[in-house]
């Protein structure tokens, strides 16, 4: 009977195991996913002499509206996928039905310095999304 309980023990610690390893590697996968779904609206080239600059108009593919940190990475993605080489890269990020040639609610400035991310609240003002 000793020997039933020690193996039924480590069976349960094997199960326990693999289970945390699971629920780790979700929670990693999803912490580490993508950002969201875009659509590219405009490329802009607004490089001066000597200074590549590039401007994107984006937006965003969301029911509500995204918090700052997942339109963050968002810009993190579209500036790697091939925009590093700029000296400036400028992400203009809008929610859908939001006109794209006005303030954008997102703005993700990547400099040589680093990243300057900033969320323009009143740019949803006679949007559907002002609240």
């Amino acid at each position: 009977m000793a020997k039933e309980t020690k193996k039924k023990s480590k069976v349960l610690a094997v199960f326990w195991v693999v289970f945390l390893v699971i629920v780790v590697a979700i929670v990693v996968g999803l912490m580490s996913g993508e950002g969201l779904k875009y659509t590219i609206v405009e490329k802009e080239d607004t490089s001066l002499p000597g200074t590549p600059r590039m401007v994107y108009r984006v937006v965003v593919e969301v029911e509500e509206i995204p918090t700052n940190e997942e339109l963050e990475k968002t810009a993190l993605e579209i500036w790697k996928d091939g925009n590093k080489h700029w000296e400036w890269f400028t992400v203009f990020m809008y929610l859908p039905g939001m006109d794209t040639g006005n303030v954008p609610y997102g703005v993700a400035h990547f400099k040589p310095e680093g990243l300057e991310f900033r969320i323009q609240e009143a740019a949803l003002y006679g949007t559907k999304w002002e609240s």
